[in-house]
């Protein structure tokens, strides 16, 4: 089976803009995004940052925080989510407990991605 693929110039003037548009519109639009996230199951807090906002330098792409995260729609989710980004994500998946634990106690991790830039697309622990 033959397949096409593109490869792009990293020096032409307009790569970044090009970058953005590609970033925006992968993978998939936030409202998707959001609504598979939900149905992970009890997810309290949902943190999109690195490759989702053009945020090379960030400790994490993806946060998720909550209870009773099915572990198989979990890695489902996950695996349709990198093959939509093209790249394997740096993700982190942790407890409500842990998470407000961490955070009580000033964790450079969880600080570091609260203090640059990220976007909440789920937040019922109102941060």
């Amino acid at each position: 089976m033959k397949k096409q693929v593109y490869y792009v110039n990293k020096d032409f003037q307009f790569f970044q803009e090009l970058r953005m548009l590609i970033l925006k519109a992968a993978p998939a639009n936030r409202p998707a995004l959001q609504k598979r996230i939900s149905q992970l199951g009890g997810v309290k807090l949902a943190i999109l940052a690195g490759i989702f906002i053009n945020a090379e330098n960030s400790r994490v792409d993806l946060l998720l925080v909550g209870d009773s995260i099915k572990k198989p729609r979990l890695n489902n989710f996950l695996s349709w989510l990198e093959s939509e980004v093209g790249k394997e994500l740096n993700y982190v998946v942790m407890s409500t407990d842990e998470f407000k634990y961490r955070l009580d106690m000033y964790d450079r991790f969880i600080r570091d991605i609260l203090e640059y830039p990220h976007e909440k697309l789920i937040n019922k622990l109102h941060l």
